[in-house]
């Protein structure tokens, strides 16, 4: 029993409670030193650059810094890394650095997500990005934070916090599963318009089937369901719609030719594969008429010469998302470069002056809506492609 006032001994527990706080603050930022603290007390977006880091540098930043969520942020922020640049540059950087960086964020339960911005909605994604202007070769990455989106009040104690959703509600995945027919349809023309993309589309709705079915057998086997399966469940549903529904759009492609020469190629592959299977298979009627399919297929794709891909090219690949707003803002940005240029060779007036400070707002914008035209599930060299094909206009 203490022989201090009652008043002393409460402000000698609110110390002991400080001091074990501070020292543990101390701790911590003694394991997370560098880059990773630097990345971690981040209030605002910033950009770090791993030129010159290896693999296991870029690892241990990755670990450090994101293994735990951020503290409570007034807004959500994103982390860009520099991990490659051009031919000038190139030798910086560790061949695999963006390679590297996205599986240790995978480790760690962070989600690609191409359409992800500055929101607490897309805490915990990340997306690579090209940025053809500067050469330069990124990852974007929006950390999770404390006390943002879902989580539970941390006065309820870790026992009664919400389980981490199955999905994460800002992924392809999830949307897919839970969106109606009708809303799918419309989904996957504007998010997935290429060959490519559909087919990736239909491997995802396939491993979302996998997953139902799991989910199913638990139940079956007389288990009950953790919050999560619970949740996922209760919202899932019109999978085998979905997939047939994208099954027949993917086919529309290669019925019109539709793809382009990787794309083809993709096909040939596959067509050679299933050849390969079915005179492996034990002859019968069924067998033979699938032969026969494949083998028409083959042919189909060998008349489907580059020559006739080529004259479909100015409809397909399709255009930008946001090519109807990109396109606008493009026009306006072009007089406004000139008056810039002028700007480095003399004095501009007022007028001018002004106008060159909506440069910026344009610059940005035109950003953001290039950024919103990635596909779901749409490769970096194809989506460049389609880029670059929308800037050449201008």
């Amino acid at each position: 029993q203490s022989s201090y006032p009652y008043s002393l001994q409460l402000s000698s527990i609110s110390w002991h409670c400080y001091d074990r706080f501070f020292f543990s603050t101390i701790l911590f930022f003694k394991m997370v030193s560098g880059m990773a603290a630097s990345i971690r007390s981040s209030l605002e977006s910033s950009t770090f650059d791993l030129a010159g880091h290896d693999a296991t540098s870029i690892q241990s930043i990755t670990h450090d810094a994101f293994s735990t969520p951020f503290p409570p942020l007034d807004q959500m922020i994103r982390i860009t890394f520099v991990v490659g640049a051009g031919k000038l540059s190139r030798q910086k950087y560790d061949a695999k650095a963006m390679q590297i960086l996205t599986a240790a964020l995978r480790e760690l339960d962070y989600v690609e997500d191409r359409g992800a911005g500055c929101s607490f909605d897309c805490a915990g994604c990340f997306k690579t990005q090209h940025d053809t202007g500067k050469n330069l070769f990124t990852v974007v990455v929006f950390p999770k934070v404390s006390g943002s989106g879902n989580a539970s009040n941390n006065a309820s104690g870790d026992a009664n916090e919400d389980e981490e959703p199955l999905l994460p509600t800002n992924s392809p995945g999830y949307k897919i599963a839970v969106c109606s027919i009708s809303t799918f349809q419309s989904l996957l023309s504007s998010q997935c318009p290429t060959y490519a993309q559909k087919r990736k589309c239909m491997e995802c709705i396939e491993g979302l089937v996998e997953l139902l079915q799991s989910i199913e057998n638990k139940l079956m086997g007389g288990h009950p369901l953790d919050s999560a399966e619970q949740s996922l469940y209760d919202e899932i549903g019109e999978l085998k719609e979905k997939l047939a529904y994208t099954q027949k759009e993917a086919a529309k492609h290669v019925d019109e030719g539709l793809l382009t020469a990787q794309e083809k190629e993709m096909l040939v592959e596959m067509n050679q594969k299933r050849i390969a299977t079915l005179m492996k298979e034990k002859s019968s009627a069924a067998v033979a008429e699938k032969l026969k399919k494949a083998l028409a297929r083959k042919e189909y794709l060998q008349r489907l010469t580059d020559e006739k891909l080529s004259s479909l090219s100015s409809t397909y690949p399709p255009p930008l998302r946001h090519e109807g707003k990109l396109t606008p803002l493009r026009k306006k940005l072009l007089p406004l470069l000139a008056l810039e240029g002028k700007a480095k060779g003399g004095f501009l007036t007022l007028a001018e002056t002004r106008a060159l400070t909506e440069k910026e707002e344009i610059e940005s914008e035109i950003e953001h809506l290039e950024e919103a035209s990635y596909g779901w599930f749409e490769e970096e060299d194809a989506f460049e492609e389609r880029l670059q094909k929308s800037r050449d206009k201008f």
